[in-house]
């Protein structure tokens, strides 16, 4: 068997690879309600790719390496061995940088979404001129912990023992009268 660099065998690389593949293709699946994961990512990239290119420092970059990446999972999946050399650490280290990035929602798509959003608000804020009088600020009072808060349950519990003393308390009153 042979060594990559960095004493890692193939093999072990090209699994280690594979296992990070699925997990970034299931968590795709997952954030965008899709069947096909990494494939659906990069039509979505595709279909916004003038926009994303031009406002997403490294759209084309991760476009590129998505779509290399992708080719390496199906050469593995449907052409070549495992003891191949067709995955570096280089591939496995931007696919992992790749997976961090999509928790984080600083991946290609991400961003975009962020920025769009940014432009919107902008846009939808008028202008310090045009802005009418604001009424004076009203204060923030921050939640009460836990320690402030009543506990609901204690309270529901004295409400119900309430109750229960008070039905006695009528029940016997009443038996009282019927002895009379």
């Amino acid at each position: 068997m042979y060594l990559k660099e960095g004493g890692r065998k193939m093999r072990d690389l090209n699994i280690d690879f594979m296992d990070l593949y699925k997990r970034t293709d299931r968590f795709i699946k997952d954030a965008y309600s899709s069947s096909e994961g990494v494939s659906e990512y990069i039509r979505l990239m595709d279909a916004s790719f003038n926009r994303g290119s031009a406002n997403i420092q490294g759209w084309k970059s991760d476009y590129d390496n998505l779509k290399h990446i992708r080719w390496i999972r199906n050469q593995l999946a449907h052409e070549v061995s495992y003891d191949s050399d067709i995955c570096s650490e280089s591939d496995y280290e931007w696919l992992d940088d790749f997976y961090k990035r999509l928790f984080s929602s600083t991946d290609p798509l991400g961003g975009l979404r962020t920025f769009e959003h940014k432009v919107s608000y902008s846009r939808s804020k008028p202008s310090a001129a045009n802005r009418p009088q604001q009424s004076p600020r009203v204060v923030y009072h921050p939640p009460q912990t836990m320690q402030q808060r009543p506990n609901v349950n204690q309270s529901a519990g004295c409400l119900s023992t309430f109750m229960m003393m008070l039905i006695l308390s009528v029940s016997i009153i009443i038996s009282l009268f019927m002895f009379l």
